[in-house]
């Protein structure tokens, strides 16, 4: 594949774009001018994971085979570094331009991957604005005063964030030490209840929604152990839409939790 800036002019400003992963969705739903975009990932679809669902459903759902995606006669597809690469290969012998795109797990990672977007669909100047907003929402909501204390996110199959993941970071800049990180637990890893009832955490992270279903991944959120020590923490219901994906979505993570502080 050639480098961006190798890449004809004429082929920066694609007519036909199709995206095949949910983070990638998210930012070209926003970035994409009118039409430009023809079909997405069906998981933006899901209102429990996009918080572009609405928008998404107007479009194509697109799934990981080469025939769904042809029959939309795209001119770029965008994809994820380091996946379909079967799928990527056929693409490209079928000569389709493809666009591959790494993995953002910051809020910073995020906006250089909207930056090369944004410059692959001849868009640079809604990616600026976009980036622009996402800093001021970031000064906005970034907490200054002293340490609110300890939280811990719980999500299903007893699942939680530690060092290094997008929500350790919302953590921190929303003033409170993560408790997963504390326990050397690594970007994403397990935690039992016993483990957080012990670590007494002042602020419990999780989707309030998850259980709406019941099932034995996520019967965590009406344990009767968890329900008593939310009577002595504060408690923020984040569902995981807002950050599944590292992005502007993620600033209405940092409102809940400044929310469940005060």
């Amino acid at each position: 594949m050639l480098p961006l800036a190798a890449v004809p002019a004429a082929a920066q400003a694609p007519q036909r774009v199709v995206t095949l992963n949910l983070c990638l969705d998210q930012m070209a739903l926003r970035l994409a001018a009118p039409d430009q975009l023809v079909g997405v990932s069906y998981l933006s679809q899901d209102p429990r994971l996009s918080v572009l669902a609405d928008r998404a459903a107007a479009l194509p759902p697109v799934r990981d085979s080469v025939e769904s995606i042809l029959i939309l006669r795209p001119d770029l597809v965008i994809l994820g570094q380091g996946s379909h690469g079967r799928l990527k290969r056929l693409l490209r012998d079928a000569g389709v331009r493809v666009l591959e795109l790494p993995w953002a797990t910051s809020i910073g990672e995020a906006e250089t991957v909207i930056e090369q977007m944004a410059a692959a669909l001849g868009r640079e100047d809604v990616g600026r604005n976009l980036i622009a907003g996402m800093r001021e929402q970031r000064r906005l909501l970034t907490w200054t005063g002293a340490p609110r204390g300890t939280a811990v996110y719980l999500e299903a199959n007893r699942g939680t964030s530690g060092k290094g993941s997008l929500m350790d970071e919302l953590l921190r800049l929303s003033g409170y030490r993560n408790l997963a990180a504390d326990l050397g637990i690594g970007s994403f890893g397990r935690v039992s209840l016993e483990t957080v009832l012990a670590g007494r955490p002042d602020l419990l992270v999780l989707d309030g929604t998850a259980n709406d279903n019941p099932a034995r991944a996520t019967e965590f959120v009406g344990h009767h152990a968890l329900l008593a020590l939310a009577g002595q923490s504060k408690l923020a219901s984040v569902p995981t839409k807002y950050s599944i994906c590292a992005g502007p979505d993620n600033f209405e993570t940092m409102r809940r939790l400044a929310e469940a502080g005060r």
